[in-house]
């Protein structure tokens, strides 16, 4: 590898024979090197191997003010999410996931904690992305001996939900959070039960709530209509409660949005619905 750009004595960007770059993490990388230097290989400790060619230039200028310890302990996070999800996140969450975790430190140092009203959803909704964000906590204290709690790991959980999902933005995953916690209270008031979260039905149902919502808010529905009738009709006589609650789903999201389903995503919806309702997928809630 050839050495691009120093950020300081211990990190560099470096650029591989196929022209592919790569932030690389280590003591005297950069010490007394220049530009256009090969990278003393022995002296690596991290590299940050990211799906584009290129680093984007706002994680170049993010890298330059920051410690090497956090971005150590980004890698580290972001490593552990690859293990547990596979590697679905976009370059983004490297930036987004440095940046938080230099300011949750600040905080914590000063004594201020964040509540994180969307805590209860994220971690019904989003169990894995909230793992990742547990273990995150557990290396920051385990690192800087700082103890952070349920609220700041929900946070960093967020960043994840928003990379695998294609970095649609902060707001807009806070968005569909919200509106799959409102879908999931309509099933669960329109059946006056508890569903079993450990179940693998339920998994794909929220699974499916997840991308179905992303779709709508993204006005993508239409690239996957197929305007099957028969199943349509077939769906909705033979399932009927279950069509019944996706009809007041689709009056909410005519309410809300001013944007009604289509018939395909009526039809899976009423499928996954009928099947995490079904008998043997319910709790005892008497």
């Amino acid at each position: 590898m050839i050495i691009r750009q120093i950020f300081n004595n211990n990190v560099i960007r470096a650029e591989n024979q196929v022209g592919h770059e790569f932030v690389v993490i280590g003591n005297g990388l950069g010490f007394k090197k220049k530009n256009g230097q090969p990278v003393d290989e022995d002296k690596i400790e991290k590299t940050f191997v990211l799906k584009s060619d290129k680093i984007p230039q706002k994680l170049i200028d993010l890298i330059g003010e920051t410690s090497v310890e956090y971005l150590k302990l980004a890698d580290e996070i972001v490593g552990h999410a690859k293990k547990e999800m596979g590697d679905i996140f976009s370059d983004n969450i490297y930036i987004s996931l440095i940046d938080h975790i230099q300011f949750a430190i600040t905080r914590y140092r000063k004594s201020v904690g964040l509540k994180n009203s969307l805590l209860w959803q994220i971690k019904k909704f989003y169990k894995k992305e909230f793992g990742i964000g547990m273990n995150a906590v557990e290396l920051i204290q385990e690192q800087f001996g700082i103890q952070m709690d349920e609220h700041e790991a929900s946070f960093i959980a967020m960043h994840f939900v928003n990379a695998r999902q294609d970095a649609q933005g902060m707001k807009q995953t806070v968005e569909i959070t919200e509106v799959i916690d409102d879908i999931f209270n309509i099933v669960t008031n329109h059946y006056q039960i508890a569903l079993d979260e450990n179940s693998f039905n339920y998994s794909r149902f929220i699974t499916h709530l997840q991308y179905f919502v992303q779709r709508m808010l993204s006005n993508e529905q239409e690239q996957f209509a197929s305007g099957d009738n028969f199943l349509y009709e077939q769906v909705k006589d033979k399932y009927s409660k279950a069509f019944e609650c996706t009809q007041r789903i689709n009056q909410y999201l005519e309410d809300k949005f001013e944007s009604a389903m289509s018939i395909d995503e009526k039809v899976y919806l009423t499928i996954h619905i009928q099947r995490v309702t079904s008998r043997n997928e319910l709790l005892d809630t008497e």
